[in-house]
């Protein structure tokens, strides 16, 4: 190996029948995981041509450093996805989201690790994350396309953080039409005219706990429009049975402790709110109230709303209360979240109430997701 007049440009001279060449050797730091010496080396320049000269290695130098910064970014050679991903990603993204979020993308995570893991975050190509994307959309994967769509985005954030802390020069899921984002696919939302609603909650037996709160759920969630955690947060000195609002200003987390289930704020802050309920409605409150303190524990001063135990329920089982009562009544079924849709529905077509209002009492900060209903179902909705 002998030097040339060009900083990190060498030139092996011809030994054992091999010809001479030169070839560039830059040190990047030091790998931030494991701590070794990062050096990329090279006798060919992007395109795969030998370098003929010193000046054309110190041309692909003057490259190289140009892509990478200044020349003292740090690039790791040898890190796995895997790695990175424990390492570096997870933490971080783990502190910034909720509990119910991280509980729901652990799965997302081990999915990926599981198939692209193994691989260097360097040696991933845009191939494999076109065979990565065609294999969430496969029959063989089974996943439905807005899952497929949540894990293949998950991934190319994942690959663009690799490219911010500049792990890497490039996300290779972004630089090909193939690997393009995978879309959510039709959105296709059900809901309940007040007829079928009427059918549903036909089938709720009051002579016995599980049917008495399973009607006073389908009544709270349809004549409010509550989000499910809202709903499920309730404590009765959110509900002024007097007056006749509920103040929505708590929600309700998938933490597996009960104690740390409520949190004192709601999805957004235009979510934090005061709405008026109908007198149906109090005069069903009123009666579920009685029949808690008369038949159930109580524990504490104050007491959870949608409970038979004064603890909180799961989220799933609101739409496990749906399923079972749909089904008896042979009315189609919807998902716990269409409840807040079915009320929309019903304000719109049976009351007229101005959309405004309608984005107000759902807590929206503007009117558009409300009126992207109506685009959505357009005369269905409307006219039905």
């Amino acid at each position: 190996m002998a030097r040339t007049k060009y900083q990190s440009v060498y030139y092996q001279p011809a030994k054992d029948g091999h010809k001479g060449y030169y070839y560039y050797s830059i040190y990047l730091g030091k790998d931030p995981l494991t701590g070794k010496k990062i050096i990329k080396k090279a006798r060919r320049d992007r395109l795969g041509n030998r370098f003929k000269t010193a000046r054309a290695a110190h041309l692909e130098v003057q490259r190289v450093l140009g892509e990478i910064g200044d020349g003292t970014s740090v690039h790791s050679s040898q890190i796995s996805l895997e790695n990175f991903m424990s390492n570096v990603y997870i933490p971080n993204y783990r502190r910034e989201v909720e509990n119910s979020t991280w509980s729901s993308r652990k799965s997302i995570f081990k999915l990926i690790k599981e198939r692209l893991g193994a691989k260097s975050l360097k040696d991933i190509t845009p191939k494999d994350c076109f065979d990565f994307r065609s294999w969430l959309l496969s029959s063989e994967a089974g996943y439905s396309q807005s899952f497929a769509s949540i894990v293949y985005g998950i991934f190319r954030q994942v690959l663009d953080t690799a490219v911010d802390l500049d792990y890497l020069l490039r996300n290779p899921s972004r630089v090909k039409k193939a690997t393009r984002a995978i879309a959510k696919g039709p959105h296709i939302i059900n809901y309940w005219t007040l007829e079928e609603f009427k059918e549903v909650v036909s089938k709720c037996y009051l002579g016995d706990i599980e049917g008495a709160l399973a009607y006073v759920m389908l009544n709270l969630y349809y004549f409010t429009g509550l989000r499910v955690s809202e709903g499920l947060a309730l404590w009765w000195s959110d509900i002024n049975l007097h007056d006749g609002y509920i103040r929505v200003n708590h929600t309700l987390t998938n933490s597996i402790d009960p104690d740390k289930k409520r949190k004192n704020y709601t999805k957004t802050m235009s979510s934090m709110r005061t709405i008026d309920i109908p007198n149906d409605l109090v005069k069903l409150l009123k009666w579920w109230k009685q029949e808690q303190y008369d038949n159930l524990p109580q524990n504490g001063n104050d007491h959870y709303v949608l409970s038979a135990t004064d603890r909180p329920l799961h989220r799933s089982s609101v739409n496990n209360t749906i399923n079972r009562y749909a089904k008896l009544a042979g009315v189609h079924h919807i998902q716990a979240r269409e409840l807040r849709t079915s009320h929309v529905c019903l304000l719109i077509n049976k009351y007229n109430v101005d959309i405004l209002a309608v984005s107000q009492r759902l807590g929206h900060a503007k009117p558009t997701p409300t009126c992207s209903i109506i685009l959505n179902y357009g005369e269905d909705v409307i006219g039905r």
